[in-house]
């Protein structure tokens, strides 16, 4: 009994064995369309164990070199040549090899003509923000004049002034008054000297002409108002 059981299994192994080989079913060409992902979704990761799916395509505007890749292709066209060359007995490999040069081809004529990738101009910049200059205050004048009348000497009067002018503007009018305070009109020669530079509304320089008596004085004052950096 037991020799007729172990002949039983002996038949029964090759005919499990070939029924465990499952051969795998090709999948139509719909149920393959199928399974690809919907537009507008990420191309799938590769899945070793199932066949690549490619995700939809979509072009993108890149710059390239047009040198490099012109040489690039002019490579891979040499080598398509080659292996045309040595095809020669495989009629239908030597069709594909050669549309694949007449693609490669086409490529090479697009890139070629392509026009030049546009670029903007860089922006100049912005000029830089003009100072907001104002004249003296009218306190900020009577405490500069009294400081010049304080002096007893027409250098030290110059040297209080020429100190305030390093730092603040004036009106004509207030240059006026600024002039009164020195006695010599030769110091006040000197004093326009340090007041041309900071005076805002040159316009009305003609009114300065009043604080001068002598022909000589005005002549020079009619220099220092022309000259831009007496």
């Amino acid at each position: 009994m037991r020799a007729v059981l172990i002949a039983a299994a002996l038949l029964a192994a090759p005919a499990l064995a070939q029924n465990n080989k499952i051969k795998p079913e090709p999948q139509p060409a719909a149920q393959a369309e199928s399974l690809r992902p919907p537009p507008g979704t990420p191309a799938p990761a590769p899945n070793p164990s199932g066949p690549f799916i490619p995700g939809p395509m979509v072009a993108t505007p890149v710059v390239v070199d047009r040198d490099s890749l012109m040489q690039q292709l002019a490579r891979i066209n040499e080598k398509l040549a080659q292996a045309t060359g040595q095809a020669r007995r495989d009629k239908q490999l030597q069709k594909l090899l050669e549309d694949a040069r007449a693609s490669l081809k086409d490529v090479g004529r697009h890139v070629a003509n392509a026009p030049p990738a546009r670029t903007e101009p860089p922006r100049p910049a912005p000029p830089p923000p003009q100072p907001s200059v104002q004249p003296i205050s009218e306190s900020m004048l009577q405490s500069l004049l009294s400081a010049i009348r304080h002096e007893p000497f027409s250098d030290d009067q110059l040297n209080v002034l020429e100190q305030a002018a390093s730092t603040q503007y004036f009106l004509v009018a207030q240059a006026q008054q600024l002039l009164r305070s020195f006695a010599f009109s030769n110091d006040r020669i000197k004093a326009m000297r340090l007041l041309r530079p900071r005076l805002l509304d040159l316009e009305n320089g003609f009114k300065l002409y009043e604080s001068f008596e002598h022909s000589s004085d005005k002549d020079e004052l009619k220099r220092i108002l022309a000259t831009s950096t007496p």
